[in-house]
């Protein structure tokens, strides 16, 4: 039996047009705005499987934390000024090994004239088998109701932050 998956979506207004956000969304690399903390380990490496830039479908980028894990996120859709779909595959982290995989999103709307609703949607596919039901139940209350839920909206105020920055002084890359 299929279970369906445990998703988390949080939000978040960027002071900054719709296009302007966009642009400076796909310029930024994963490592520039993923909060981490004691808990979460800090990027230490991207590297392109496939593709350059990680800005068209087919695109794999191999992500490595402090301590070795590693996630392979495929591009799975780009909709420019609109929408950004990556599957997230080979998690090694303890909890995260459960995994099959996940998929994550990033979703862009106009909010006014001079702003930007952007939303992070990620959703957990476990693995099937023995003990399925109780471990739905730990990954939800331990990884996604704790730790993804402070990751993503630390995360949502870090890109908010980097990205009005940037619009406001464009040009500089290091603000």
């Amino acid at each position: 039996m299929t279970q369906a998956p445990l998703m988390i979506q949080r939000s978040c207004r960027i002071p900054v047009p719709l296009a302007d956000c966009f642009a400076l969304y796909t310029r930024l690399r994963a490592n520039e705005y993923i909060h981490s903390d004691s808990v979460i380990a800090p990027i230490t490496n991207i590297e392109m499987i496939q593709g350059k830039l990680f800005n068209e479908v087919g695109d794999i980028q191999r992500i490595t934390f402090k301590g070795g894990a590693v996630i392979d996120e495929e591009l799975l859709a780009f909709v420019p000024n609109r929408q950004f779909v990556y599957r997230g595959t080979g998690f090694s982290q303890p909890m995260l090994s459960w995994l099959d995989h996940a998929k994550g999103s990033f979703e862009f709307e106009k909010d006014g004239e001079d702003a930007t609703l952007v939303t992070w949607r990620y959703l957990f596919y476990l693995k099937p088998g023995l003990a399925t039901a109780a471990k739905r139940i730990v990954f939800k209350a331990g990884m996604v109701d704790l730790i993804w839920n402070r990751m993503m909206t630390k995360t949502l105020v870090n890109l908010t932050q980097i990205i009005t920055l940037r619009a406001m002084h464009p040009g500089r890359k290091s603000v």
